[in-house]
């Protein structure tokens, strides 16, 4: 969002999340019978629930923290676009064509909302992604102790 570029989950740190979460969409469908997971591994991306700018600027977080493995988890693009950060993905689909800009406006937006303390993204899905990103660290961790969590350093 800013011209600061704050520091990412590392690659390896990238594919660890994937793996935690068997490389499918974690995101929540809720149905009229129970709600599911999506489960799809199509265009699969690594979302922070608490995002990198809000994290780094508001939280006043570490790299360390805000890429800790209970803020990332796996969203296809169309769960992540549509319904965590809808102000994107619909310039992803229709501005863009039309405003080269558009993506330079949103972000200025979001810094505006962010400066007045008020969250640029979807909340309501918040909770429930911070709770399957624990359960999932928890159980992978406990069935692959070989495996732990890289830790964060520059690439």
């Amino acid at each position: 969002m800013s011209e600061k570029k704050y520091p990412r989950p590392t690659e390896k740190q990238r594919q660890w999340i994937f793996r935690r979460d068997n490389f499918q969409c974690q995101f929540i469908i809720l149905t009229e019978e129970e709600p599911r997971k999506c489960k799809s591994n199509k265009n699969l991306q690594i979302h922070h629930i608490v995002p990198v700018d809000w994290s780094y600027e508001v939280l006043k977080q570490t790299p360390e923290q805000v890429n800790r493995p209970e803020n990332l988890i796996t969203l296809c693009e169309y769960h992540h676009m549509n319904f965590i950060h809808p102000d994107y993905g619909i310039i992803a689909r229709k501005g863009y064509l039309y405003d080269e800009e558009s993506y330079k406006k949103i972000e200025q937006w979001h810094k505006a909302l962010m400066q007045a303390g008020i969250p640029y993204w979807v909340t309501d899905w918040d909770c429930i992604l911070k709770i399957i990103a624990r359960i999932r660290t928890w159980k992978y961790l406990r069935e692959h102790p070989e495996d732990p969590y890289p830790t964060w350093e520059k690439e």
